[in-house]
């Protein structure tokens, strides 16, 4: 068990804590959901974001976690006989190929893919879906529309 354990990078921790202050959101514990945003914030701008890397650099650690990273974690759920991560795990592993479908086609396009339409993603499996109206319900999770929330554009 204790090769298991291994300390976290801040932006996975960063990355936790967002997902516990969403947790905490949906149950109506928005106090646990705030400290948990302030916890996340706090990781973020500790996190060493790397300059530089490219398309490819990416790919190829979307392609690790399609080859490898999906099939160490449904052999542990399988093994624990957890219906709901591998579930989960599904639903993972097709958004980050649509998503890795997504980036091909920004590395081509670039700003053209996004111009003059919107991006949504659903909150529940990370669906992103680019266009001028959502689906009316998630293809990756089923759950509604309302569900395929609006990503705010910023200027960067």
């Amino acid at each position: 068990m204790e090769e298991d354990m291994r300390e976290m990078s801040y932006e996975e921790l960063g990355a936790l804590c967002t997902n516990l202050s969403k947790a905490c959101s949906k149950q109506l514990r928005s106090e646990e959901a705030a400290l948990f945003a302030q916890l996340s914030d706090y990781y973020q701008k500790k996190s060493k974001r790397e300059l530089g890397r490219s398309f490819k650099d990416l790919s190829a650690l979307i392609e690790k976690d399609l080859q490898e990273g999906y099939a160490e974690a449904n052999l542990i759920a399988s093994e624990q006989n957890d219906r709901g991560t591998l579930r989960a795990l599904v639903w993972g592993e097709k958004v980050t190929k649509l998503l890795k479908s997504l980036l091909m086609r920004y590395e081509k396009q670039q700003g053209a893919l996004l111009e003059k339409t919107n991006v949504y993603v659903c909150e529940i499996c990370g669906f992103v879906y680019v266009g001028d109206v959502p689906p009316a319900v998630c293809p990756i999770c089923k759950v509604p529309s309302f569900k395929i929330l609006p990503v705010v554009k910023e200027v960067v």
